[in-house]
């Protein structure tokens, strides 16, 4: 009878264990169905909510606050009047293309260029869900990879600029006139089904508020190359651009001929500042592994 009990005891545990584990697998969803789910929750939200523009001096350390519409407010503009679009395509699993609107608003442009998306970035930022719920926060600026950071958040600080700094008598920098803006993407732009923690549930659209200070222009694998011209295929993404084959995106590979010669040996042999084609077939040395 003591072993039933135990037989029993643990065919229940595992039925409410497995049961658990059940509940915590994401549904599957298809990028084509879930953007428009997202979208019409992201134009819901920005028709509902302002931010304190008109309490902002566009020369101060700029702070966002966003908020609901109601008659307390009712006189101010919704995000939505003022928020500008762009398209970002993915990729699904198909192969197949589906474009996603991010939704981006410039609240100061910033003074000096705009990174781009293979750029190191020195933001301070916040992310939060359309609840209002934030996940991450960085009071203090810290340096990113847009290479790796979440495909809205790249195409979205790519449309600010940084700004300029000064050196304080104790040698701390502080800049001014950054770029300040407020992001909205969809789940597809951002972890989509993935559930990197509790705060961040699966098909969650997110919001970010992005303060760029400054930024350099990144050679990944320091061959000589910017990372964004490794565009082989001149889409504007130099991800998964792959001459060679050998699965490492150019980006990333010291040799993208696969020729034994290192890509920074093969740029400008003579260095008159062109580079090099020396068979004269149309296809740079570096990209050439017969040259």
């Amino acid at each position: 009878m003591k072993n039933f009990f135990i037989i029993l005891f643990l065919s229940i545990f595992v039925f409410y264990s497995c049961d658990k584990d059940s509940d915590n697998i994401p549904e599957i969803r298809e990028y084509s169905e879930q953007v428009i789910v997202d979208n019409d929750l992201i134009v819901t939200y920005l028709k509902t909510h302002t931010y304190n523009y008109n309490q902002l001096n566009v020369r101060s350390d700029l702070k966002i606050i966003l908020d609901t519409l109601d008659s307390s407010n009712s006189s101010n503009l919704s995000l939505y009047d003022m928020i500008d679009v762009k398209t970002v395509d993915v990729t699904d699993s198909n192969g197949d293309i589906v474009p996603h609107n991010l939704y981006y608003l410039i609240v100061r442009e910033g003074e000096k260029r705009s990174p781009v998306i293979t750029d190191s970035v020195y933001v301070a930022y916040q992310g939060s869900l359309l609840d209002g719920n934030y996940f991450d926060q960085r009071s203090f600026p810290v340096w990113l990879d847009m290479a790796n950071a979440l495909p809205g958040f790249r195409e979205g600080v790519s449309e600010l600029k940084s700004g300029s700094f000064i050196q304080n008598q104790d040698g701390s920098i502080s800049y001014q006139n950054y770029g300040v803006g407020l992001f909205f993407m969809p789940s597809g732009l951002g972890y989509f089904d993935s559930q990197t923690s509790s705060a961040i549930p699966e098909y969650s659209p997110l919001i970010f508020s992005v303060k760029l200070m400054t930024y350099t222009d990144t050679d990944h694998d320091n061959d000589g190359i910017l990372s964004i011209n490794e565009d082989i295929d001149g889409d504007g993404i130099p991800f998964q651009d792959d001459t060679d084959g050998d699965r490492l995106w150019n980006m990333y590979d010291v040799d993208d001929d696969n020729d034994g010669v290192l890509t920074k040996n093969e740029l400008d042999k003579n260095d008159d500042g062109i580079i090099d084609d020396t068979d004269n077939d149309g296809i740079p040395d570096y990209l050439d592994n017969d040259s």
